[in-house]
């Protein structure tokens, strides 16, 4: 990721359906010179941070008191990889709108904004050896390094799919073009559990790609979509760290519980 930091030279907005709840929202993405990321729900700040993690159930939830928002990570991936650092996000609805399904939508509209380079002391996490972090079937390895890469290997049961890995060395250019644009996915025996759950009520063929027993739902946008999906997840759920990790980090079937724990885990140990 970049180890300059950004600021975006005017606010911007985008509207759109949440993938979840199927209700609209608005979101403003507010330029600032320090104070790290924060949503603003009802008037509350919520920190972009791992400890207010409130929820990783097929997205990730940030909470504070009353107030919460749901599926922050394509934003936050966005922002994380194109060095923005500090921003206010004032949210009108429950959760971030899912708008085509990927966090692309974000990247172009925050390049559309403008972006500068202020001189800020960016904040960095490293370590002293090696560690790694189990929970559920998630392995996460992360090593120290002078650099911040992450590999992802994902293992889906689907002829199309199988294993796949992805390597990301945080590379703005690389990230808009392989990364930002692979959809969110959901498999077809899912969909109808999710809706008796209240999930994936904005779900459709315009925002996911769906994975069907043998085949998948479209073309897929880029190769690997739904393991660079699964990246494209990591960077945005790792940003709540609060810092630029100098390690190299192998996760292996990543997701958002274990992703956040993770999180939460690095956070403890910034030096």
């Amino acid at each position: 990721m970049s180890f300059v930091s950004m600021m975006l030279e005017s606010s911007i907005s985008l509207s759109g359906v949440g993938i979840h709840t199927g209700q609209h929202g608005r979101v403003t993405v507010h330029p600032e010179e320090s104070g790290g990321i924060r949503f603003i729900v009802k008037g509350v700040a919520i920190p972009a941070l791992a400890s207010f993690v409130a929820g990783t159930s097929r997205c990730t939830r940030l909470a504070r008191n009353d107030a919460s928002v749901d599926t922050v990570e394509h934003l936050l991936s966005a922002l994380c990889v194109m060095g923005i650092r500090n921003a206010s996000i004032e949210v009108e609805g429950p959760e971030i709108p899912i708008l085509d399904g990927s966090a692309l939508p974000w990247v172009t509209a925050l390049r559309s904004a403008g972006l500068k380079k202020i001189l800020e002391p960016v904040d960095y996490l490293s370590l002293n050896k090696p560690a790694a972090f189990l929970l559920d079937d998630s392995w996460y390895i992360a090593e120290p390094a002078d650099s911040y890469q992450l590999c992802v290997v994902t293992h889906f049961d689907h002829p199309m799919l199988g294993i796949q890995t992805l390597i990301f060395d945080g590379d703005p250019a690389r990230y808009e073009h392989e990364i930002a644009p692979a959809r969110t996915f959901a498999r077809e025996q899912e969909i109808n559990a999710l809706r008796a759950a209240g999930m994936a009520l904005g779900g459709s063929l315009d925002n996911a790609l769906i994975l069907y027993p043998d085949r998948l739902s479209d073309l897929e946008r880029v190769p690997q979509e739904c393991c660079a999906h699964k990246m494209l997840d990591l960077i945005g759920d790792l940003s709540l760290i609060g810092a630029v990790p100098l390690v190299h980090i192998t996760a292996i079937r990543p997701g958002h519980r274990a992703n956040t724990a993770f999180a939460n885990c690095l956070r403890a140990r910034l030096v």
